[in-house]
């Protein structure tokens, strides 16, 4: 047995050892700590330099390459996941956004509205600024202009305040594009001259480029020289730039529209053509190829016109499966089956133009569908939460809510009476917009109907013309000039019809000046109906707003309509006056007339006249008795608020 004294010693041993332990670890763990950290600093750098290489290769390939560019996505989002930071996961929820934009809408939304949960949750600027912005254009795409054009303002106040001059100028730029499409022209130019503005100040090459390009357009620049020269100036800024490659492509072909030299036009056509086939951009080649047909149709080169098509373009598009694209191709590829007397080509080219229509119009339908869904489905959840916290202050505030109304009830009771008296008049103010709004919202849905009516009389009329002239190619008759002179009427016929679709359409109406417009329709009628009518147009007729023009065009449209119901076998009469401050349409026919009381309630198109005259605060007369013709006067105010500058009417 060991003695007291010997166990003693072996304990003083053991603590010494286990003294000895516990230093050396102390002085081990700052090293340790010191590497950790190093790695872990190393780690974040290398995410944050991959987060960066990885947005350009997203921005890089979302039109050329898209699935590509959703691969780069989510291998940002992997890496913000692996580094736990919410700052870095908002940056890839943007990329995901941007990346699942170019076809799937839906996606796009959810990931774009979860950056902005997170950019607002951690309060960074800048990556709300760029979640707001592409959340607009995401609502552009699903035609909600409205809510669009809110968050670009809200965009671009915030980037004022941190002087992100890109983000202003790119704003600036989105808004105009929405004036653009819905043909508020005079709004758009003020928007684009302020995105290049920005721009210059700034030298943001880009937008400058942009900006420059899109004020070259007809709308804007009616000088065929200044305009070449502004577009080849918006290429030579964009060239400075990497990925800008479609806007380049666009100007371009855009450049080639404005001469009506084919060999000028050609020469635009194939360098956009060029550059889409190098960056792959398939759209802008499909549009190259469409244009160089028509040139090389005008240029009687039939054979280098159907090698567009048939070769190059239709090939690619049925790769891509763009039927939006098909069913131009197809319908370019029958006008050339035309010109080679191929009446059979011509008609299956536009049966498979209507096929492809049809298809697009399905697809687009679902993804609007889709991305409406998403849209509703996260403001119901929004407004869910909403909801909730709401209740729970109400209940947490009930009682000082209840002191407070008590308190405020005598102020009520003493201003009732003057809000009652400013309720009623700001009621009596609101009925009148809305009365205003709701004839605008109809005459809108006439207008859409017309168009769409227009577009399928226009594709309709083609096909019973090749249909036609197709089966009189296969019969033979003893008389080979009776022959021709059946297809030449037909050919007529047709192209009378496609004259009256272009009419109804809205867009086609507003490439014509005014005079223009009302003589063609009142000769239209007398052809196709054999009413005569007689135009008569008196002073100087100044610039009228775009919308006015269309507004008298309808109204004369829906007078010789009616003309040709009641009162075929009558003259008429259709006088335009020009007079200092109004301009004056005056309507007359001989025709059996009626009783103007019993008539008005029932007739939407009397009402339709007096809608329309009423939105740029006209004054229509109508008069008319059984046996004594009708006769109508319509004057419109003129002043320098409602005449059109001359640079922005189309």
């Amino acid at each position: 047995m060991k003695t007291r004294k010997e166990n003693e010693n072996l304990e003083r041993c053991k603590s010494f050892i286990r003294l000895l332990f516990i230093i050396n670890i102390l002085a081990l763990l700052p090293v340790s700590i010191a590497a950790s950290t190093q790695a872990g600093n190393h780690d974040r750098i290398q995410g944050s330099d991959s987060m960066v290489m990885l947005d350009s290769l997203v921005n890089i390939n979302k039109i050329s390459n898209n699935t590509q560019s959703i691969l780069y996505a989510k291998r940002a989002l992997a890496i913000a996941k692996n580094l736990k930071s919410d700052t870095t996961l908002g940056e890839a929820y943007k990329l995901m956004g941007i990346a699942y934009s170019y076809r799937e809408k839906d996606s796009s939304y959810f990931y774009c509205s979860a950056a902005l949960k997170l950019a607002n949750a951690l309060n960074l600027p800048k990556l709300k600024i760029l979640a707001m912005y592409n959340i607009a254009l995401l609502y552009s795409a699903a035609y909600n202009y409205k809510e669009s054009i809110k968050l670009l303002d809200s965009t671009i106040l915030l980037a004022q305040s941190l002087h992100d001059q890109a983000s202003i100028s790119r704003g600036y730029l989105a808004l105009g594009n929405i004036d653009f499409l819905v043909h508020d022209y005079e709004s758009a130019k003020k928007m684009y001259e302020s995105a290049l503005d920005v721009a210059q100040k700034h030298k943001l090459y880009e937008q400058m480029g942009v900006a420059m390009g899109n004020l070259a357009k007809f709308e804007f620049e009616k000088d065929i020289k200044k305009s070449i020269s502004q577009q080849r100036e918006a290429i030579g800024l964009l060239g400075k730039v990497k990925g800008t490659e479609e806007e380049m492509a666009y100007i371009l072909i855009n450049m080639g529209n404005r001469f009506p030299n084919p060999d000028s036009a050609l020469f635009y056509y194939k360098s956009a053509l060029k550059i889409a086939v190098n960056a792959h951009l398939p759209m802008i080649q499909f549009g190259a190829y469409n244009n160089m047909a028509y040139s090389y149709l005008d240029k009687k080169d039939i054979y280098l016109a159907e090698a567009c098509l048939k070769d190059h373009a239709i090939p690619v598009a049925l790769e891509e499966k763009d039927h939006d694209w098909l069913s131009s191709l197809y319908d370019t590829y029958a006008d050339v089956a035309v010109v080679q007397n191929d009446y059979k080509k011509a008609l299956v080219m536009q049966k498979n133009a209507l096929r492809e229509r049809i298809t697009d119009h399905k697809e687009k339908a679902s993804e609007q569908l889709r991305l409406l869904a998403a849209l509703l489905d996260l403001k119901n959840k929004e407004l869910i939460i909403q909801n909730e916290a709401q209740e729970l202050l109400i209940q947490r505030n009930r009682l000082q809510r209840v002191e407070l109304w008590l308190a405020i009830a005598l102020i009520l009771i003493i201003v009732s009476v003057f809000i009652t008296v400013m309720m009623q008049q700001r009621n009596r103010v609101k009925f009148h917009k809305e009365q205003i709004g709701s004839a605008r919202r109809i005459i809108e849905m006439e207008e859409a109907e017309k168009g769409r009516t227009a577009r399928e009389l226009h594709d309709l009329t083609g096909q019973l013309v090749m249909g036609i002239s197709g089966t009189i190619e296969d019969i033979e008759f003893p008389d080979s000039e009776i022959k021709e002179q059946l297809k030449t009427r037909i050919r007529d016929l047709g192209a009378s019809i496609r004259r009256i679709s272009h009419r109804m359409n809205r867009a086609m109406i507003e490439h014509f000046t005014f005079s223009e417009l009302i003589q063609g329709l009142c000769e239209d009628y007398t052809k196709l109906s054999g009413m005569s009518v007689k135009f008569d147009i008196r002073g100087d007729v100044p610039d009228l707003p775009n919308e006015l023009v269309l507004q008298i065009y309808r109204i004369t449209q829906e007078l010789l309509t009616n003309a040709g119901k009641y009162a075929h076998e009558s003259h008429v009469k259709v006088t335009i006056m020009s007079e200092v401050g109004k301009l004056s349409l005056f309507y007359h026919d001989d025709g059996p007339g009626f009783r103007t009381k019993e008539t008005k309630k029932n007739s939407m198109g009397i009402l339709n006249i007096f809608e329309r005259a009423k939105l740029f605060s006209g004054l229509a007369q109508l008069t008319s008795e059984p046996g004594k013709g009708t006769s109508w006067e319509i004057v419109f105010p003129v002043d320098k608020n409602l005449v059109a500058n001359k640079n922005v009417q189309t």
